[in-house]
C-alpha cells in the first residue's frame, strides 16, 4: 500500500515523531517510577499495570521470533539459564547458580534449579535446554535468531548451519549436553565474553520437546498454544487488540514479584496514549515529542537515552544503483540528524552518525566505545551530498531516481518516514521518495524476504557488546537484508570473533570495523540513538526500561496506594 508522499517545511518539523520501540536506556535499567505515591509506601492491594504499545505481538514463537515485542512478550512469559538484575548484570534464573567455567574458558556447567517447573506443573529440566537449542539450529526450522549461536561461539554452530559444511544440519553434534536431568555442559569454539549475558536472551530458552510437537503448526498461535516457565503467563490475546499477563505462581521466585496483573492495549495515536494518561486508564506510557513540553517539569515524565540505533536499508538486490557508492554516500548525508533528534523527536534522542550505541559497552581499558569516535562518522554535509549524488548519476547514467520508502502503519512511524523522504528529496534534486506503509508484521516479513527498496528500522542489542551491532551486515547473515558484502569488513569481524582471549586487540578490530561500514562503505545509514519520553504515575515503582533485551521490566516493581 503506497503512502501519501507529503511536503514538510521545517516549520512543521516539530509535529513529527517516532517511538517505534520502547526498549532500552543509558547506562543500566531506568527506574521510569514517580517519587511520591502517598499512602505513606504501602503497597496497594490492587497490584495490577496498564500498559500500552503501538503493536500487536508478531509471534509467540521463540523459533521465529524478532522483534522488540516478542522479545519483551516472550522473556516476561520466560525463562533462560539467567536473567538480567536491575544493574544489567545476568544472574541466574533457570539456573541454581552460577556455572563452573573450564581454564580455557569454553565449557560452562550449569545446575539446574530444582524448583525450576513449567506452567502444567512439570519440572524444567537440562534436556527442554538440549531440544530448544538444537531446535534453534536446525536448518529446517529456519530460526529468525539461529544465527546467533554462531555468534555467541556454540561449538560446532556454525558448520551445522552452514549447507557446505559436511556438519550441516546435524543438530546433536551442537556443543550443548545434558549430563543428567539437571545438569546442562555447554561447550563453546572459542572464548566469548559475552556469552553469560546471551544465555538470558530468549533464543536461549528452552523448551519442553512433548509439548512442541504436539503442537504442530498451532505452537504459539494462541495463549494456550506455549507452555511457560517465566514470571507470567498470558491469560489473553485479543489479535490487534492487547493482552493480558497474570503472575506465574509456578514461577520460582514468585514470591519477590509483586505485579500479579499487567494488561497491555494497542494504541497508536498518541494523544489517544496520553489521554488514556491523564485519565487514569494507563500507569505509564511513552509519548512523542509534541506532548512531552506539557509535562516538563513533572514527576512523572522522564527522558532516557536508551541503545537502539536507528538506520536505514538501502536494499542493493532490489534497487541495482544501490550499489554505488556515492550514491548511498550522498543519501547518507542528505539527512538532517541534529534537527530529527533536537526538534523532531525530542525525547532524548541523539543524532547518530555511528551503529555502536553511546553509552552502551565498555572495553578493555574501562572507556566506552563511543570515547574513541563520540560523534560517529559525519562524512559530509548536504554540499557534499548533492556533489555525490552528481557523481553518481554520470556513474550509474541517470537523471532521476524513484525510491520507495517502506515505513510501519503507526502515524508516528509514517510522519518520522515522511519526513526523511522529503529530507532526500529536498537536498538530492532529482530523487523521489514514496513513503509505503505497512503493518508491522507485513514490514518484518517483507523485510526477512527483501521485499522492498529502503526501510527505516532500529537495532535493539541482544547482548551487552559491540558485536551485536556490528556482524549483522557480514555475508550470510540473516539481518544483512541490503545484499550488502565488502570483504575487508568481513575480515575485520572475523578476526574480532578470533581474539576472545585478547580483548585489546578484539576492540581495535570492532572500531576499525564500524569505520569500514560506515566511513568508507556508507553500506547503512545511521540516523538517530533512541530516546524515550516515558509518563508513569508517581504510585508505581521500580518499572524498568533496561538498555537492550526487552522494552520494559515489571518483575521488580510494586504499585503503592494512592
Amino acid at each position: 500500500m503506497k503512502g501519501k508522499k507529503t511536503k514538510w517545511p521545517l516549520a512543521l518539523s516539530f509535529i513529527l515523531v517516532l517511538s517505534l520501540f520502547l526498549s532500552a536506556c543509558s547506562s543500566g535499567s531506568k527506574d521510569t517510577s514517580g517519587t511520591n505515591a502517598g499512602g505513606d509506601g504501602q503497597l496497594s492491594g490492587r497490584q495490577v499495570l496498564n500498559l500500552t504499545t503501538e503493536q500487536d505481538i508478531p509471534s509467540l514463537n521463540w523459533t521465529q521470533a524478532s522483534d522488540t515485542t516478542s522479545l519483551t512478550v516472550l522473556s516476561m512469559v520466560g525463562s533462560g539459564l539467567m536473567r538480567m538484575d536491575q544493574e544489567l548484570k545476568p544472574k541466574p534464573d533457570m539456573a541454581a547458580a552460577m556455572p563452573k567455567v573450564s581454564n580455557d574458558k569454553k565449557v560452562y556447567t550449569f545446575k539446574i534449579r530444582s524448583d525450576a517447573k513449567w506452567s502444567d506443573g512439570s519440572p524444567v529440566t537440562a534436556n527442554d535446554f538440549v531440544y530448544a537449542w538444537r531446535k534453534m539450529n536446525d536448518p529446517k526450522t529456519a530460526a529468525q535468531y539461529g544465527y546467533i549461536f554462531p555468534a555467541a561461539n556454540i561449538k560446532n554452530a556454525a558448520k551445522i548451519q552452514d549447507p557446505k559444511d559436511p556438519l550441516f544440519g546435524k543438530v546433536d553434534q551442537l556443543g550443548v549436553k545434558a549430563l543428567d536431568d539437571k545438569t546442562l555442559q555447554v561447550t563453546l569454539d572459542k572464548p566469548t565474553p559475552y556469552f553469560l549475558s546471551l544465555t538470558a536472551f530468549f533464543a536461549f530458552f528452552p523448551a519442553k520437546k512433548d509439548f512442541v510437537e504436539k503442537q504442530g503448526k498451532k505452537y504459539g498461535q494462541e495463549v494456550n498454544n506455549i507452555l511457560y516457565n517465566g514470571p507470567y503467563v498470558l491469560s489473553g490475546w485479543q489479535h490487534g487488540a492487547g493482552w493480558t499477563y497474570k503472575k506465574n505462581n509456578k514461577y520460582w521466585n514468585a514470591k519477590n514479584i509483586h505485579i500479579q496483573q499487567v494488561n497491555y492495549k494497542v494504541i497508536k495515536d498518541g494523544a489517544t496514549a496520553v489521554n488514556m494518561y491523564k485519565t487514569g486508564k494507563l500507569d505509564s506510557a511513552t509519548i512523542t515529542s509534541e506532548f512531552v513540553n506539557p509535562f516538563k517539569g513533572k514527576k512523572d515524565l522522564q527522558t532516557v537515552l536508551q541503545a537502539p540505533v536507528n538506520f536505514l536499508r538501502l536494499n542493493e538486490e532490489k534497487v541495482p544503483e544501490f550499489k554505488n557508492k556515492n550514491l548511498r554516500k550522498a543519501i547518507y548525508m542528505s539527512i538532517d540528524r541534529e534537527s530529527m533528534a533536537k526538534e523532531l523527536l525530542n525525547d532524548g534522542s541523539l543524532p547518530a552518525a555511528y551503529i555502536v550505541p553511546k553509552d552502551f559497552t565498555k572495553g578493555p581499558n574501562g572507556k566506552d566505545f563511543r570515547s574513541e569516535k563520540p560523534d560517529g562518522y559525519p562524512i559530509g554535509s548536504k554540499q557534499d551530498a548533492k556533489k555525490y549524488w552528481e557523481k553518481a548519476k554520470k556513474e550509474l547514467g541517470i537523471k532521476t531516481l524513484k525510491l520507495d520508502l517502506m515505513s510501519q502503519d503507526s502515524d508516528n512511524s509514517t510522519k518520522y518516514n515522511e519526513y526523511i523522504a522529503n529530507q532526500i528529496e529536498k537536498n538530492l534534486p532529482g530523487i523521489t521518495v514514496t513513503v509505503s506503509k505497512q503493518p508491522k508484521g507485513n514490514f518484518l516479513n517483507k523485510e526477512k524476504s527483501g521485499d522492498y527498496q529502503m526501510s527505516s528500522n532500529n537495532w535493539v542489542p541482544d547482548y551487552q557488546d559491540p558485536m551485536t551491532f556490528l556482524d549483522m551486515w557480514t555475508k550470510g547473515n540473516p539481518s544483512n537484508r541490503e545484499g550488502f558484502y565488502d570483504p575487508k569488513y568481513d575480515k575485520l569481524i572475523k578476526e574480532a570473533e578470533n581474539l576472545g582471549g585478547q580483548p585489546e586487540k578484539r576492540w581495535e578490530k570492532l572500531h576499525e570495523a564500524e569505520k569500514v561500514l560506515l566511513e568508507d562503505d556508507a553500506a547503512i545509514v545511521p540516523l538517530y540513538q533512541a530516546g524515550n519520553a516515558i509518563l508513569t504515575k508517581p504510585y508505581v515503582k521500580g518499572l524498568l526500561h533496561p538498555n537492550f533485551g526487552l522494552d520494559v521490566d515489571w518483575t521488580h516493581a510494586e504499585v503503592l496506594k494512592h
